[in-house]
């Protein structure tokens, strides 16, 4: 029995979250109706997707077929039906996504004060979920991009798993893999903290989900699928210590639009080439997060949480690239994990890193300050993952 539960906890959990889900439904809309337009478009990625989706429209095929796309295929399919339900009306496309992604945010809230209920007290469990409230309300890490779409897949897939429901937890977290790769590291909490039987089923639902999509895209245009699964892994480092050994300043954007169309270009490498070889810290890197995995002491539901975040810190930290946006994966898993205090230090910390980066830094071409934030953020994730992977590997003090 968790002793951090009480009878009222389970009645009140769906009304604990309703009411800042309201506020951010408020807030959000508050925005909308007195920001201009631009603030959608200026510093994130909305454009950049509305002309992928107008690639298609104007020749370009379909994604994954017709042409090759850096992202993963679920949200790209979206998009594209989007621009042609608004006739391909960038104002309207624009706000057609930022209200999708609001949809997303609730979800999340909700799910997040499901799972903070489930760990923490129901006081701690309130305070949790409106900091967290107060971190969508961010236009930068809910709008600019389609994280909070690949965050809910992730959020559904940890509770599914929690609530032992295997089959849900796969779909969504095979859903997750073909929208941002991140929310299938859900799986591994199935390994750990649910029986073999459940952690099989779940990942072989997921590992079914992926392979039905991706290979009927291959099927079709095995070329442009290749190439858009290869082109992350061909634009070398950028945002990380890797990216300052090998003398890569730059982000991890790609070309023109009209590269798209020759599956040529998604192989060429971009940015100087690694000094460090990639299988060095892979073994590394391996071997921390199977001694982790092996010689984690606690199977508690609340461990779940340090598990999760230490194995991610750990894979960041191995990581050839780093986005900004990313961020939104962490915030919520740091309140699940963390005490109070603990989380905003490290939420604070690591989201004015974020902007630093972007956009205060790139935005206006200093480049050669990019080392900063990278070094700061960097001594963030091994904090945390030393902090976290404590936690999991004392022994439990409650039964």
């Amino acid at each position: 029995m968790n002793k951090f539960r009480n009878p009222s906890a389970k009645s009140r959990n769906g009304a604990d979250a309703y009411l800042p889900m309201l506020s951010l439904l408020c807030v959000r809309f508050v925005m909308l109706a007195a920001l201009p337009f631009e603030t959608l478009i200026s510093y994130g990625d909305y454009h950049h997707f509305f002309k992928l989706a107008r690639l298609s429209a104007e020749g370009g095929g379909l994604p994954f077929i017709g042409h090759w796309i850096e992202f993963p295929p679920l949200f790209p399919y979206l998009s594209l039906a989007i621009e042609r339900l608004v006739n391909g009306q960038l104002h309207a496309y624009v706000y057609s996504i930022a209200l999708l992604m609001l949809v997303f945010d609730l979800g999340n809230l909700w799910l997040f004060s499901r799972l903070i209920q489930r760990v923490a007290g129901e006081l701690r469990g309130e305070r949790m979920t409106w900091l967290y409230m107060v971190f969508l309300s961010l236009p930068a890490f809910g709008w600019w991009t389609f994280e909070p779409m690949a965050v809910f897949l992730m959020l559904l897939s940890l509770w599914l798993i929690l609530e032992r429901r295997p089959l849900g937890a796969g779909l969504a977290a095979g859903f997750g893999f073909l929208t941002k790769l991140f929310p299938v590291l859900s799986v591994v909490v199935a390994w750990r903290f649910r029986s073999r039987h459940m952690a099989i089923w779940t990942t072989l639902t997921a590992v079914v989900v992926i392979v039905a999509v991706l290979g009927t895209l291959f099927a079709v245009n095995p070329s442009m699928a290749s190439a858009s699964l290869r082109s992350q892994l061909n634009k070398g480092s950028w945002e990380t210590v890797w990216a300052l050994i090998d003398g890569n300043f730059g982000t991890g954007t790609f070309g023109p639009l009209q590269e798209r169309l020759d599956p040529d270009f998604a192989l060429q490498p971009i940015g100087k080439p690694a000094r460090i070889p990639l299988w060095i810290p892979t073994l590394v890197a391996g071997l921390i997060l199977l001694w982790i995995f092996i010689r984690a002491k606690s199977v508690d539901d609340r461990s779940a949480f340090p598990f999760l975040v230490c194995f991610w810190c750990i894979l960041l930290l191995w990581s050839r690239g780093w986005s900004p946006q990313w961020v939104a994966y962490l915030i919520p898993l740091l309140f699940l994990c963390f005490s109070q205090n603990r989380a905003l230090i490290y939420g604070v910390s690591l989201i004015m890193i974020a902007l630093l980066e972007w956009p205060v830094l790139l935005s206006r071409g200093r480049f050669d300050l990019l080392w900063l934030p990278i070094i700061v953020r960097t001594l963030l994730l091994v904090m945390m993952a030393v902090e976290s992977g404590w936690s999991v590997f004392r022994k439990p003090e409650w039964t």
